[in-house]
């Protein structure tokens, strides 16, 4: 789709502000689409693929003031092992789900049920995008959020519907991020050579 969409979704962030983003979910649920979505057509070429274990690979980039990694959860252990830090980082975690596909849903509750065992979002804000709403089959978003327990979370959570397909809801999310989540401020460091930017805690 071309128009404004060829720019990306994510709105610049204010000058010395900073949101880091996280973006999980079992396979095909449409981790790397909604990145795709979020930036603008000629920063793809800016996404890294970056080693993070022996054979894992997470997508990552900086685009608008958001630092964002996306990854997918092949094994139970990815969360404990190795995507634990990533998450710890993040102000946001986004967790996808294919919601026209009944099979995943055992094991996308199993994956947070361990993200919370593991307080890896205690500290973010957590949204679960239910993904590919546009297909007859799919599982509404009442019904989901009770399958997968999310009234357990003490953090700030939501459940909302997507269609990456139809781009829908992806307005909705960005909306949702930015009221929820306090942004981070960074500042020049002037002693630092490199004149890098970094962190506030």
């Amino acid at each position: 789709m071309g128009g404004i969409f060829s720019k990306g979704y994510l709105p610049e962030l204010p000058n010395g502000s900073l949101i880091k983003l996280g973006i999980i979910g079992l396979e095909n649920s449409g981790k790397t689409t909604l990145l795709n979505k979020f930036i603008d057509a000629s920063s793809k070429k800016s996404i890294a693929s970056v080693l993070i274990s022996t054979g894992v690979y997470i997508e990552s980039i900086i685009f608008k003031g958001w630092e964002i990694f996306a990854g997918d959860l092949l094994y139970p252990n990815y969360i404990s092992k190795i995507y634990k830090p990533y998450l710890l980082g993040s102000d946001v975690i986004i967790f996808m789900i294919d919601s026209s596909d009944t099979h995943q849903m055992t094991e996308a509750k199993n994956q947070i049920d361990l993200l919370i065992q593991e307080q890896c979002i205690n500290s973010s804000v957590f949204l679960v995008m239910a993904n590919k709403q546009d297909q007859k089959r799919c599982v509404p978003i009442q019904q989901l959020e009770q399958y997968l327990e999310l009234y357990r979370l003490t953090n700030p959570w939501k459940c909302l519907p997507l269609s990456l397909i139809q781009e829908k809801g992806i307005e909705d999310l960005i909306k949702w991020i930015l009221e929820n989540t306090v942004v981070r401020k960074t500042y020049n460091n002037n002693n630092n050579n490199n004149n890098q930017i970094q962190t506030l805690q």
